[in-house]
């Protein structure tokens, strides 16, 4: 269900993108814009709720003040305030958890770029000539000298299912001299596909760096700078939650559900960004990059419009709540 829904329509954007750029980064790039395109009515929605956060904090100011003492009882206010405005506490962070689903949509489309990329169905894996054509690149990489280590106990359908990028990249260094499939011939192999994006391999992990630094090993930059994507990951993400959590009002000091709520996503979004940009192809950090920085893009945008546009925001206190503040201005 989720391949149908999640994978396979990402794909189908991907392939038609790469096919138009024909460079994989760069198709990432364009795919991430489209997804933030497409993401602009949620945002817009969770840009409307942050601004009423940012009006009830004085009531909340004032509830955190009177029931100081009592926690439970200070909750219990807080959310009847939030219900009275429709208010959901992680509204704010919507946008940043909805972009879970493409992340591991897009993980399928990253790991298998010849079926997504260049439209190989599942079917065809099984059919003779893909095999067979599997089974020449082997062929072709260990009589040029490649040692392919693990990859040469595989079966060939477990090479064509689960090593496609190793496949590409087999296929761009064998290249093919004469038909592969009906009708496509030439020196370039169809399955090659170019993962080069300035100067960076968006198919290796940045985890591969460290072979070489523990080597002390310098030659290979182009290796070793794929590092600076789960660095530029994990700050463009921490820069979209401050973005967020300052649009939104929340104050870090506060001690109620939403303000624990942030500060658990101040902590476990840096961790988790870290974790899966460093062992993962790094063109799925990419993404995560361009997608922060879009977010921080959009919400700066929105906040200038509706501040701009000056639309009223109205604030709906729960009645005890009204009595209590007209006891004090008496």
């Amino acid at each position: 269900m989720f391949d149908y829904i999640i994978t396979k329509p990402m794909g189908f954007i991907i392939e038609h993108i790469y096919q138009l750029v024909a460079n994989y980064g760069l198709a990432i790039i364009i795919f991430t814009l489209i997804i933030k395109l497409i993401l602009i009515p949620l945002n817009i929605r969770s840009q409307k709720a942050m601004k009423k956060q940012q009006k009830i904090q004085p009531v909340l100011q004032e509830l955190q003040k009177k029931y100081a003492n009592d926690q439970e009882k200070l909750q219990r206010e807080m959310m009847k305030l939030y219900k009275e405005n429709n208010i959901s506490m992680a509204g704010g962070c919507l946008p940043m958890l909805i972009q879970m689903p493409v992340l591991i949509g897009l993980y399928q489309v990253i790991q298998k770029p010849i079926s997504y990329l260049l439209g190989v169905n599942s079917e065809a894996w099984n059919s003779a000539p893909f095999i067979n054509e599997v089974i020449r690149l082997q062929n072709g990489i260990i009589n040029l000298g490649h040692n392919i280590g693990n990859l040469a106990s595989y079966t060939m359908e477990q090479l064509a299912n689960n090593s496609q990028i190793q496949l590409s990249k087999w296929a761009e260094i064998v290249g093919t001299n004469g038909t592969f499939l009906e009708g496509v011939t030439g020196s370039v192999h169809p399955w090659s596909l170019n993962f080069n994006f300035l100067g960076l391999d968006l198919s290796n992990t940045p985890s591969a760096a460290f072979n070489y630094i523990m080597r002390l090993d310098f030659s290979n930059w182009s290796v070793i700078a794929l590092l600076a994507i789960p660095v530029l990951a994990v700050l463009a993400s921490y820069i979209s939650m401050k973005v967020t959590q300052a649009q939104s009002g929340q104050n870090q000091n506060d001690s109620g559900q939403a303000a624990q709520m942030s500060k658990s996503m101040n902590l476990m979004m840096p961790i988790m960004t870290l974790f899966f940009t460093i062992t993962l192809p790094a063109g799925l950090g990419l993404y995560w990059i361009i997608s922060s920085v879009t977010q921080v893009v959009q919400q700066l945008a929105l906040n200038y419009y509706f501040d701009k546009k000056g639309e009223e925001v109205v604030v709906r206190i729960p009645e005890k709540q009204i009595k209590h503040r007209k006891k004090r201005k008496k």
